[in-house]
């Protein structure tokens, strides 16, 4: 994971030759991007389509995707980006004037603010975690309170069952699914919206030693199907999983 202490973020992937990062002011109000964005961000410059017209960032953040959006994967296109953080709204407009980007950032809980509206491209970096795991974690500010259900699904199912209706006929959407959370559940409900749901890219990640110290919990969550983790020697993994879903 990330470290939160540092004031700001640098996205650089260099199996796409990037010489130079593109670099977003953080805020301890916002959650700081994680491995999951950088992997996310990954394998939308790989499968994403380069001439959308119009593209969302859903739970921005800082806004770290909103901005590799419009300055590397579509920067013909419009970029739009929502938070249901004010202060996370109010840093990605920072962060976007900063870069020299026009970025129509809006408040709201997922697809609130873009009611009668239509992407090309939706990128959604708003993962579920159980929520057992989620509180014991050290992922989450203290103020921000994940609320996604014991098997973690409760915004991502939401998210994947609402992203048809917002998007045109040719469109993409991209989304995380961590094995701390039901990822039967999520893609159940994503292949009951769309054609195509297609695995791009995991990575697999050793469990730190703040969860670990709560193995019992954990351990329960696994025996009953909420989780899944994956020994190897004496670490325990959890992975981060990205997937592209479409109707076309």
């Amino acid at each position: 994971m990330a470290d939160r202490s540092s004031e700001s973020f640098e996205y650089k992937d260099r199996s796409f030759g990037d010489t130079e990062g593109v670099v977003v002011a953080t805020s301890p109000a916002v959650f700081y991007p994680t491995s999951t964005t950088s992997l996310l961000l990954a394998g939308v410059r790989k499968f994403a389509d380069p001439d959308a017209a119009s593209a969302l960032d859903l739970g921005c953040g800082c806004g770290i995707v909103a901005v590799v959006l419009a300055k590397l994967i579509a920067p013909r296109a419009a970029i739009h980006a929502s938070d249901i953080s004010e202060d996370a709204v109010r840093l990605t407009r920072s962060n976007a004037e900063c870069n020299g980007l026009k970025i129509d950032c809006r408040c709201g809980s997922t697809f609130e603010p873009w009611a009668g509206m239509k992407f090309d491209l939706i990128v959604d970096d708003v993962a579920g975690v159980s929520e057992p795991i989620a509180r014991n974690s050290p992922w989450y500010p203290p103020q921000i309170h994940s609320d996604a259900g014991e098997d973690g699904v409760r915004w991502i199912v939401g998210i994947l069952s609402s992203a048809p209706g917002f998007l045109t006929p040719r469109g993409q959407i991209f989304f995380p699914v961590l094995s701390l959370s039901s990822e039967e559940r999520i893609l159940a409900a994503a292949r009951e919206r769309f054609e195509n749901v297609e695995l791009l890219g995991e990575q697999w990640y050793p469990l730190d030693g703040r969860l670990l110290s709560h193995w019992d919990m954990i351990e329960d969550l696994m025996k009953r199907g909420i989780v899944v983790l994956r020994k190897k020697g004496s670490r325990w993994l959890w992975a981060t999983k990205i997937f592209r879903a479409s109707n076309r």
